[in-house]
């Protein structure tokens, strides 16, 4: 249906792709995958209209095609749900597909598109209100606003073909993820093609019937997923054999409570108490919107409680890696020396009799970016955060909170968005931090990261920590993590 042949990309003398051969058919799910900069949003980019190649030819039904912008792409029957959604926060569901459909027309008539959305979404066995603001919807609502943005281009006319998703399962909770793919199995069975991006090798052997993997802008192989495993892959994607993370099984005695929280109450978050000792990673799992965000941007300082008291450490700072890369851990128009300097500990270490000293702070940019593996175009540390891949941004925030003197670490989904190379680093700088005496409290909707880092383990459901008296020791079940994700727990107690 769709291929791309001889592709390359170059931004400066930088080469984003090299010669890339590539091609989606009717009624079959191709995995994408690579490291974090390996080109493939890029790739994405170009199949989607949104960057023109340097040199090749893309394809449409055997007939050579130039895609000028999105518009034309979107015309062609190519849509694309973006890792980082592009909706409109103030705007109604109905309102920001109707935006994007080819033939809207200059007038928009809102229950018309009310109730055309409605039937798309029972289409795909989904309830969702169109006069709610996207702003209100939780994640995985918005992913399906996006997928729904996507599909139905002309009005529900026609649908798109060719579907591209971009890292779709990055902020979904296991429940919404098999959801999805249910979704997705359904479009295939309709003749549809389907390019599924992700860094996790378990979803595409699950979900795809063939996968190709880019590696520093080249395809180094392709394989039927049926006769393929994640150790294959994972040694495709990075050049060389992966050591596969080990749930940490750690029976010591810790040091003394280097956080303490009581009762603290604030938005969804309802009377959550909990101590973090030194040398501990305690996990806390859980779908969603249950609180997760409100106690991320509590400790944080980015929200006032509205009642309870935090205690920590006073000989050193919290280290802090955000949920959202982009709106509170970067200023993607500032350089990466610029991001790192928003560190005290940094501002501190440049100061001099003449003010602040770039040239060391330029310096200390470089070193940190070699270590944490942080990839930029040629302007290396003077790069604006934007012009960074998403897992790149991910490694520049974790370099900055994790390369300073800190007692806690509030780590909210540290991985999200990385490869599995980066995402076994940061679990080992994590690690290492924990070994010297540093208290981890880790906020993740991946179960995969917290059987494998925590120590501990709680479950936040309606902004309430379970089990209600003392949290779960990292051997424990699967199922009864899922059970308590569920409520299961708060049901019997209520």
């Amino acid at each position: 249906m769709f291929e791309l042949r001889g592709i390359s990309k170059n931004f400066g003398s930088f080469e984003a792709l090299k010669s890339v051969d590539f091609q989606a058919r009717e009624g079959e799910i191709v995995g994408l995958l690579g490291e974090n900069g390996a080109g493939k949003s890029t790739l994405l980019s170009i199949a989607s209209g949104n960057l023109s190649p340097t040199s090749g030819v893309l394809r449409w039904r055997d007939k050579p095609i130039q895609l000028a912008s999105s518009r034309d792409a979107t015309l062609l029957g190519i849509g694309i749900v973006h890792q980082h959604f592009k909706l409109v926060p103030n705007f109604t569901v109905a309102e920001n597909i109707a935006l994007h459909a080819a033939n809207s027309g200059f007038i928009f008539l809102e229950k018309e598109w009310r109730e055309r959305i409605s039937d798309w979404a029972r289409q795909l066995d989904w309830q969702i209100n169109p006069a709610k603001k996207i702003e209100e919807l939780s994640i995985g609502e918005r992913q399906r606003v996006e997928i729904l943005k996507a599909l139905f281009v002309h009005e529900g006319e026609q649908t798109a073909e060719l579907l591209l998703l971009d890292e779709p399962t990055a902020n979904l909770t296991p429940n919404e993820v098999e959801e999805l793919f249910g979704v997705l199995r359904k479009l295939r069975g309709q003749g549809r093609a389907i390019v599924f991006v992700s860094h996790k090798l378990k979803e595409v052997l699950s979900l795809c019937d063939r996968v190709a993997v880019l590696r520093k802008g080249e395809i180094v192989g392709e394989r039927e997923t049926k006769n393929s495993s994640t150790s294959e892959l994972a040694e495709l994607m990075v050049g060389r054999a992966l050591i596969q993370d080990e749930p940490i099984i750690n029976t010591a005695d810790f040091g003394e409570a280097c956080l303490k929280i009581q009762n603290l109450s604030c938005g969804v978050l309802r009377n959550f108490s909990l101590e973090v000792q030194r040398g501990e990673i305690v996990g806390i799992a859980g779908v969603d919107g249950n609180g997760q965000a409100e106690l991320s941007e509590v400790l944080s300082g980015l929200r006032a409680p509205e009642s309870g008291i935090i205690q920590k450490s006073s000989d050193e700072n919290f280290a802090i890696i955000p949920p959202d890369r982009q709106t509170v851990g970067l200023i993607t128009t500032f350089s990466l020396t610029e991001n790192l300097a928003l560190h005290p500990a940094l501002r501190e270490e440049c100061k001099s009799v003449f003010g602040f000293n770039w040239n060391h702070a330029k310096k200390r940019t470089r070193e940190l970016m070699k270590k944490f593996d942080v990839r930029a175009p040629q302007t290396k540390e003077s790069t604006p955060a934007s012009q960074l891949s998403g897992g790149n941004q991910q490694k520049l925030v974790i370099a900055r909170a994790l390369s300073f003197p800190h007692s806690v670490v509030i780590a909210a989904d540290p991985t999200r968005g990385l490869d599995v190379a980066a995402s076994q680093f940061v679990h080992a700088q994590l690690r290492q931090a924990a070994e010297n005496g540093t208290g981890v409290l880790l906020i993740s909707a991946d179960l995969d990261e917290i059987f494998a880092l925590a120590n501990r383990i709680g479950v936040l459901y309606e902004g309430r920590l379970l089990p209600d008296k003392n949290l779960l020791s990292s051997s424990v079940s699967r199922e009864e993590i899922g059970a308590l994700m569920g409520g299961i727990e708060a049901r019997k107690i209520a």
